[in-house]
């Protein structure tokens, strides 16, 4: 079993003195994405830094805990309608990011999934989408270097999930008594060498998360 190292947030008032090592150190070091919302990590400046260091499916999973999942506000709201003129559009955007987005957990984790997604149209995050839109030419290097990591992190998933299952299928290829002993042998290497390399995945998946063995 293994369990993940305590951390003290990033100091939300040092920004200037918070390295993005800091921050990505904190991230592996926290127990949950859902331990991140309970702390209001990913709302703010700092939710900022902290969102852009998580995987896809880790912003994914902190949108869950929005405002637009536990509340479901009329979609509506976050879309210009047709024909509605710019000043009444302003202000409605402005009542819908004071309402919804202002007091969301995860309006950093939104807008930045809004960033990797390269959706600027209506409202991520409590950004209008001319805002959205200067971030992602600001940040384009920034993000092509987070989509090439989620990639890359997505690939290692799956890779896991294939040496797990084909330990569990050269498992019970044999159960037979009838089995020759050659053949039994053979099972018992092969399945020794896919526990091998299974564990040596899902090592280097707990040396990139920051967990340690529990004692």
């Amino acid at each position: 079993m293994n369990t993940m190292m305590a951390a003290s947030p990033p100091a939300s008032s040092g920004v200037r003195g918070t390295t993005e090592a800091d921050i990505a150190q904190y991230v592996a070091d926290t127990e949950s994405i859902d331990g991140l919302v309970a702390g209001g990590y990913l709302a703010g400046h700092d939710g900022r830094l902290i969102a852009q260091q998580l995987r896809a499916p880790q912003l994914r999973r902190a949108v869950t805990h929005s405002v637009c999942h536990t509340v479901q506000p009329d979609v509506d709201n976050f879309y210009q309608e047709d024909g509605e003129p710019d000043a009444d559009w302003q202000r409605r955007r402005a009542i819908t990011v004071r309402d919804h987005c202002t007091v969301c957990p995860v309006r950093a984790a939104c807008a930045e999934l809004a960033l990797r997604d390269d959706d600027t149209v209506g409202i991520r995050g409590g950004l209008a989408p001319e805002k959205l839109h200067r971030r992602l030419l600001a940040e384009t290097k920034r993000l092509d270097r987070s989509r090439a990591e989620d990639e890359r992190a997505a690939e290692e998933q799956q890779a896991r999930i294939a040496v797990a299952a084909e330990v569990q299928r050269l498992a019970g290829q044999y159960m037979g008594n009838s089995v020759s002993a050659d053949r039994r042998e053979k099972n018992r290497q092969q399945i020794s060498e896919a526990v091998q390399r299974r564990d040596e995945l899902f090592s280097a998946r707990r040396r990139t998360a920051g967990w340690t063995a529990a004692a």
